[in-house]
């Protein structure tokens, strides 16, 4: 509230605040989750941004793994377990499966098993190493060739799988 002639008060612009004995419009300050300048009308963030503090100042977008699916937000959600979104993201349905992680959009996914693979990030599901490759370790994004003059059935998963060729 501004203090005025004869301490009567007049209120702050919409989605503003000012603190007790404040004098002037320019100490009314935007609410947290609201951008724009001391002093004037402030606006909500939009879904995807956010404002952590209290002032004058620009909304931010969320970081990559974060998101947030509502006006006037204060902090960013992370993304489940396993996944990560693009700055800026709104829903999340936007946090998807890291490389070598499979699972639905938006939940949190699980490690791909030995002698299986996943190399782009998304809801996709593993797939199995093919023949003359192995994969000894959980949540890989690329199957091993066998040695030269070997080979190794589909799905394998150590080395010892691959034997020479006859």
């Amino acid at each position: 509230l501004n203090v005025t002639a004869g301490s009567v008060c007049s209120a702050c612009p919409a989605d503003t605040f000012s603190l007790a004995g404040s004098d002037a419009i320019a100490d009314c300050v935007c609410n947290i989750g609201y951008a724009g300048s001391d002093g004037s009308a402030c606006s909500a963030c939009l879904v995807g941004t956010y404002k952590g503090v209290n002032g004058s100042g620009a909304c931010s977008e969320c970081d990559g793994g974060r998101y947030l699916n509502v006006t006037a937000g204060s902090a960013c959600v992370t993304c489940p377990a396993e996944t990560d979104s693009l700055v800026g993201s709104d829903a999340i349905f936007d946090c998807v499966c890291n490389v070598g992680y499979e699972g639905s959009d938006g939940a949190a996914c699980r490690g791909c098993l030995v002698g299986s693979f996943k190399g782009l990030n998304g809801s996709g599901s593993c797939s199995m190493c093919a023949a003359g490759t192995y994969l000894n370790v959980t949540a890989g994004s690329v199957c091993v060739g066998c040695p030269p003059g070997s080979g190794s059935p589909a799905g394998s998963d150590e080395i010892t799988d691959c034997i020479c060729n006859i």
